[in-house]
């Protein structure tokens, strides 16, 4: 993935972020865990605002997973680029994740 998003005639990311999703489920299956499912109380790590993502990354050294809670607007700005670096989706908070911006 080159960190570019498509362009949707309607502005409308929602069926592309949708699609990264999946995506992201293929290159890494759950085994039949449908993956975190995040609350209410789950916060962005940027700006403290409701958690729509869930995102992980394995330490290359041995060390413990890294992970970071993103709202809908710092999982957009953030994340493709992420994918480059070997993140990805654990997680997610499905009303969260359907709201437009």
């Amino acid at each position: 993935m080159t960190g570019v998003w498509p362009a949707d005639p309607d502005g409308d990311m929602v069926p592309v972020l949708t699609a990264s999703v999946e995506a992201a489920k293929m290159r890494h299956p759950s085994n039949g865990n449908p993956g975190v499912l995040l609350t209410a109380a789950d916060r962005c790590d940027g700006c403290g605002a409701a958690a729509g993502y869930r995102v992980t990354k394995v330490d290359p050294n041995g060390g413990p997973r890294l992970g970071l809670d993103f709202c809908v607007h710092h999982w957009r700005k953030n994340f493709p680029k992420m994918i480059d670096q070997g993140w990805v989706v654990i997680g997610g908070n499905p009303d969260v994740m359907q709201e437009t911006p």
